[in-house]
């Protein structure tokens, strides 16, 4: 009879979803040796099952510490065995989807990030799993409340409590776990004022971050996927404070040095994607963005270089349509510690482009401002959401990637 029916222990022996529905009802914690077996039986659609079945148990228990806590483990244990995003959308999807998430989700937040695992073997992927959570969690929410004001209860003190906790982690070594943060509070502090988040994390690990990313950027292997997380979240980086900017200009000038022709196919790369987006939002970055530019202009005029000079404002000149192009050209124009030279190949690429009229008492012959023939490019590779191209850029060893 039902009623006689014991408690399970384990999850050895589930073969079907409405078998580990019932363990998933009943609180049994799965286990890394077990869900190793299960993702072998189960197809995607009966893991989409079970993780939305995870997701309505959460919010329906959160007010029983124990059974969540159970629960939250067990899910981190199955999207870290899965590694994929939609897997966690998809958790996430439901968990909103149920009456009452908005007080859950506190706890969530909670538990994901200071529960200690049963099993302690792969604690350190589980970590990273629970902060990529936690950061889409609360970037779903800032989105759901800027669509939706006021029906998502206490939006604002979630989101503070939300960010205060991913603050707390971020003197953590994991290279995942740090990308996961730059993405996270770029967005989330985007249109603000003051970034107070970004300036912490860009002053605890933003050297370390930006030298992995350019790393990996000039590697034939990872390029792709380097570049797609820089043309995402750099120009949140150049939004922050003038320590962050003090940052982003050693790692430019080391990388512009080491790999002149890569990093000026950088600089081009990243100034169409930013003069693409079009949204006067992006000014500061825009803005800061051409200082880096002027200030890679001195490194060269150091040297004398004057191809990579024309490359790099072939990268300037790509925001001449922005309202704020002329107000930040001009301090380009007047830094003397630029080659007059280079400010001459400036005034020639405006003209060439039509942005500065021409008067005929004084004939300019102007210059090409890129090379002939095929340009060289980065090798493009399939758009990957975030969580993927954390994962993939986070499991490279900075050693290896020369």
């Amino acid at each position: 009879m039902a009623e006689n029916k014991k408690m399970p222990r384990n999850w050895r022996g589930v073969t079907t979803v409405e078998q580990a529905k019932e363990h998933i009802d009943y609180g049994v914690l799965l286990s890394w040796r077990e869900i190793r077996n299960l993702r072998k039986l189960f197809d995607e659609s009966a893991e989409d099952q079970v993780i939305r079945h995870f997701a309505r148990r959460m919010v329906e228990r959160a007010t029983n510490r124990l059974q969540a806590e159970m629960i939250v483990e067990s899910v981190l244990i199955w999207l870290t065995s899965s590694a994929t995003e939609k897997l966690l959308h998809t958790f996430l999807e439901e968990f909103f989807a149920q009456p009452g998430c908005d007080d859950a989700c506190w706890l969530l937040v909670e538990l994901a990030l200071t529960a200690e695992p049963a099993e302690s073997s792969k604690d350190a992927a589980m970590f990273e799993m629970a902060v990529a959570m936690i950061c889409e969690l609360g970037l779903s929410v800032q989105e759901y409340n800027r669509a939706y004001p006021g029906e998502f209860k206490r939006a604002d003190q979630f989101l503070e409590y939300t960010a205060t906790y991913l603050l707390s982690v971020s003197n953590a070594n994991s290279i995942c776990i740090r990308l996961s943060l730059l993405h996270y509070f770029g967005l989330y502090e985007h249109g603000r004022t003051h970034r107070t988040y970004m300036n912490r994390i860009m002053t605890r690990f933003g050297h370390t971050v930006l030298e992995h990313l350019f790393t990996v950027l000039f590697n034939k292997r990872s390029e792709a996927v380097a570049l797609q997380f820089l043309l995402e979240n750099l120009p949140y980086v150049l939004e922050a404070d003038a320590a962050s900017q003090k940052i982003v200009h050693e790692t430019f000038k080391t990388y512009l040095l080491k790999h002149p022709d890569r990093f000026s196919l950088f600089a081009q790369t990243f100034a169409e994607a930013l003069a693409a987006i079009d949204d006067p939002s992006f000014n500061q970055s825009v803005r800061v963005f051409i200082q880096h530019m002027g200030a890679m202009l001195r490194v060269v005029s150091n040297v004398n270089h004057k191809n990579l000079a024309r490359e790099l404002l072939g990268a300037v000149v790509k925001f001449h349509k922005w309202p704020i192009f002329a107000e930040v050209i001009e301090s380009v124009r007047s830094d003397e510690e630029i080659r007059r030279q280079f400010i001459v190949f400036l005034e020639r690429a405006l003209i060439e482009i039509g942005d500065v009229k021409q008067s005929d008492s004084d004939k300019v012959v102007t210059i090409r401002m890129s090379r002939r023939g095929r340009r060289p490019a980065f090798s493009k590779g399939e758009v990957i959401g975030t969580m993927n191209q954390v994962a993939y850029l986070g499991g490279i060893e900075i050693q290896r990637a020369s």
